[in-house]
C-alpha cells in the first residue's frame, strides 16, 4: 500500500477540484484569487511529478498580483500563503493570504506570527479581504 503524506493528498484533491485550468477559481480576481492560482499551479506541478512536495513555493508558479508584492520568498503555512517581503534579525515581515480552502484560520501567536489587523477578536474572526501584515519571529 502506498502512502501519501496528508499535504500531499490535500494536493492531489485541490488538483482533482477543479484546478486543472489556469482559471482563478469561482472569477476572484484579487489577491486571494491570484494566491490560489499560485497555490494551485504548484499543486498540479506536485501532482504531475514535476516538482517536489516543500512549504516554500517557486517564482515560476507565482501569480501576477504575487509577484507585484516583490517577495524575497513564498512558503505555504497550513495551506494559506506567506508571501515574504523583508527579513531582518530573525523576524520575517510581509503578507500573508488566506486561501478560502484553508481551514486555518490565522491566529496571532500560532507559530511565531504576529498578523495586523488582528483576525482574531474574542470568539469572532474578521478576514475582511483575507490579505494580513505580519511579522514572523522564529525561535532559535
Amino acid at each position: 500500500m502506498k502512502h501519501v503524506p496528508l499535504a500531499g493528498l490535500c494536493l492531489m484533491l485541490l488538483g482533482a477540484c477543479g484546478c486543472q485550468s489556469n482559471e482563478i477559481p469561482q472569477s476572484r480576481d484579487d489577491i486571494m484569487g491570484d494566491a490560489h492560482a499560485t497555490y494551485a499551479a504548484r499543486a498540479r506541478a506536485i501532482n504531475a511529478g514535476t516538482e517536489t512536495l516543500t512549504t516554500e513555493i517557486p517564482s515560476r508558479y507565482w501569480a501576477d498580483r504575487i509577484k507585484a508584492l516583490n517577495p524575497i520568498k513564498v512558503y505555504t503555512h497550513r495551506a494559506n500563503m506567506v508571501v515574504v517581503q523583508r527579513i531582518s534579525d530573525g523576524t520575517e515581515e510581509g503578507k500573508y493570504i488566506y486561501i478560502p480552502i484553508s481551514s486555518y484560520l490565522p491566529t496571532t501567536g500560532d507559530d511565531g506570527f504576529a498578523f495586523s489587523p488582528d483576525p482574531k477578536s474574542g470568539d469572532t474572526y474578521t478576514l475582511g479581504n483575507g490579505v494580513f501584515d505580519y511579522k514572523r519571529t522564529r525561535s532559535k
